[in-house]
């Protein structure tokens, strides 16, 4: 009989053949980088071996990057914007197909994207209207994020991943008052399918069009008064002076009249050793009674003479003068054209005021500094807490609300802005204008 040390050895054999394969599988199955760890418990596993001399190195997959093609035609009262936007990734494999596309845009790359943009996309896009080509801006490209019709512009500093990069580009168009027929020629990049689908904007409605191709690259569009005109401008109540002082000119002139007979007279009488009869006294309390009737006739008001000619001291007087004077002012950066501008400014704003409201205006109404892209006033409301009168008019401690909107990128922005200020309104050339203009506070709402 075996002894009792024979029989633990054999169970032992038993039981390291039953488990000796699954060993040896999961031994297999072990690379030598963690039979190396397993060994030495701790030890981290050897360095990927440097590629030989000639071999190339392993490159990093491509990104995915999703393709986008989208343009936006918006027709205004003197002025068609067309901007189109596309993924970065397309752009700077058609500037140059040879290089790699990096796996996120940082700000050194963005910038020479949109500076090789500005030069190249400039001949991309054409408007002529009735066969006449309009003079254009040169293109203004941006990075954006996003998708087309809900797009953010790239803060600085940000670097997103390619893929979520688009690129804007917008060529700005003079239109004559009332254009008539619209064609758009495009001859700029086509990703993807070789398409661009285009959808147009004019006043409140919108329109999709067919898709610009290699084939058929122009965009018709007729206005048959479709687009609408520039918002009218508000009428501004006239002068009407309670102040001042009214000089009575036929009174006046009545008696210079009498004056003058009289030293006639006078002399011819002297002149013949004759007196008048009765004297000089009674024919002077004559004259001067039969020109009392005159007195309210031909009054003449000197303003500046007993106080303020306007009258206006109260808010509710200065409200309805003040609120068509600054909405006006809006109104004048509805026309396109500097000159255009200024010459209806200038009929609510005048003296040096006229030149910084027109700058500070146009900054404040430019969408992202972009000045194609122009808000334009829907609603505005103004009130007047104090008036002050000054010289021939008044200054108003006021604040008022403008509400306006723009279209760009395919979708609308609202800006809501108020403003506390203190305004001088004075007569000039017998109308009421803004002379002098102190901004207290804005609030973005």
């Amino acid at each position: 009989m075996p002894s009792r040390a024979t029989l633990c050895r054999i169970l032992l054999l038993l039981l390291a053949g039953f488990h000796l394969p699954a060993l040896r599988a999961q031994t297999l199955q072990l690379t030598p980088a963690d039979m190396l760890r397993r060994a030495v418990p701790g030890q981290p596993a050897p360095a990927r071996a440097a590629p030989k001399a000639g071999q190339q190195p392993e490159k990093p997959p491509a990104p995915v990057i999703e393709p986008v093609a989208q343009a936006y035609l918006y027709l205004e009262p003197g002025q068609a914007r067309f901007e189109a936007l596309f993924d970065a990734a397309s752009l700077m494999r058609m500037l140059d197909p040879s290089a790699p596309l990096p796996p996120a845009l940082d700000a050194a790359s963005g910038q020479r994207l949109l500076a090789a943009l500005a030069q190249r996309a400039e001949a991309w896009c054409q408007v002529s209207e009735s066969g006449v080509l309009l003079r254009r801006a040169m293109p203004a490209p941006a990075l954006l994020t996003g998708r087309p019709g809900a797009t953010l512009p790239l803060e600085p500093g940000q670097e997103p991943p390619l893929g979520g990069v688009i690129v804007g580009l917008t060529w700005v168009f003079d239109l004559p008052p009332s254009p008539e027929e619209i064609e758009t020629h495009w001859q700029g990049h086509l990703p993807g399918g070789g398409s661009l689908p285009v959808t147009l904007f004019y006043g409140p409605r919108s329109e999709a069009s067919t898709p610009l191709t290699r084939e058929s690259a122009t965009l018709a569009w007729k206005n048959l008064g479709r687009l609408p005109a520039p918002a009218p401008l508000v009428e501004i109540p006239a002068i009407h002076a309670t102040g001042g002082f009214r000089l009575p000119l036929g009174f006046l002139l009545w008696l210079l009249a009498g004056l003058l007979l009289w030293l006639a007279a006078r002399k011819r009488h002297r002149h013949r050793h004759h007196r008048l009869p009765g004297g000089i006294a009674p024919w002077l309390i004559v004259w001067a009674a039969s020109a009392v009737p005159l007195w309210p006739r031909l009054p003449l008001s000197l303003p500046g003479i007993g106080g303020p000619a306007s009258g206006i001291t109260r808010p509710e007087q200065a409200a309805p003068i003040l609120e068509p004077l600054l909405l006006n002012a809006y109104r004048a950066f509805d026309q396109r054209g500097e000159s255009a501008i200024y010459d209806v400014l200038a009929r609510s704003v005048h003296g040096e005021l006229l030149r910084r409201l027109y700058l500070e205006t146009l900054q404040a109404l430019s969408l992202e500094g972009r000045e194609g892209a122009r808000v334009t006033i829907q609603e505005f409301s103004a009130d007047v807490d104090k008036v002050t009168p000054a010289d021939a008019g008044f200054t108003a401690d006021c604040q008022w609300t403008a509400l306006g909107t723009v279209g760009h990128w395919g979708h609308t922005h609202t800006r809501v802005n108020r403003y506390t200020a203190r305004v001088t309104v004075s007569p000039v050339e017998g109308a009421w204008k803004i002379t002098a203009l102190e901004v207290l506070e804005t609030v973005r709402l």
